[in-house]
């Protein structure tokens, strides 16, 4: 015969005392946040989750995020899709994080692993590695800065390819 021990107490997780948790001041599922610039949008953004800390000044967005880019006369010019990020309310800067992809409406493709929008500057900014797709170009390089509709870019360390006609010339020896 063998018998077996029980205990009726249960071991309880740690926790932490509910003065160091952060809780958020709002909370809302599957809503849209409006960032403007001088009383302008300048992006609609989109996500599962949105969390408000007031105290931080933070907007965490999780859950799957989508951010409409618009220019200075209000027209829609870029789409940036990504797994979470962060609205920093002070600035309206934002950052993207995961699978990042900002898709131009002139088809121009943007992708990360991460991504900044610095309003005050207008400009869409990465600091890891990217791959940027035009209609003729495959471009990897280690950052990446750029105008919201992907027009004017800077890569770093850029290589790839492209499907660019290139006009040979010939040598002066060939032309006689």
């Amino acid at each position: 015969m063998a018998l077996v021990g029980c205990s009726s107490e249960e071991e309880a997780p740690p926790t932490t005392p509910a003065a160091e948790q952060e809780y958020p001041d709002q909370e809302s599922w599957e809503s849209t946040i409006v960032i403007t610039r001088d009383g302008r949008k300048v992006a609609e953004v989109w996500a599962g989750y949105i969390a408000y800390y007031k105290k931080k000044q933070q907007t965490v967005l999780k859950d799957s995020i989508h951010v409409d880019f618009y220019d200075r006369e209000g027209n829609h010019n870029s789409v940036l899709t990504a797994r979470e990020g962060v609205v920093f309310n002070r600035t309206n800067d934002l950052l993207a994080r995961g699978n990042v992809v900002v898709v131009s409406d002139s088809g121009v493709v943007l992708q990360t692993e991460e991504l900044r929008w610095d309003n005050r500057r207008q400009k869409i900014i990465s600091d890891v590695p990217v791959i940027f797709t035009t209609q003729t170009d495959t471009i990897e390089g280690d950052s990446f800065i750029s105008d919201p509709d992907l027009n004017r870019y800077e890569i770093r360390n850029p290589r790839g390819y492209s499907r660019r006609a290139v006009p040979l010339r010939k040598s002066t020896e060939e032309k006689n």
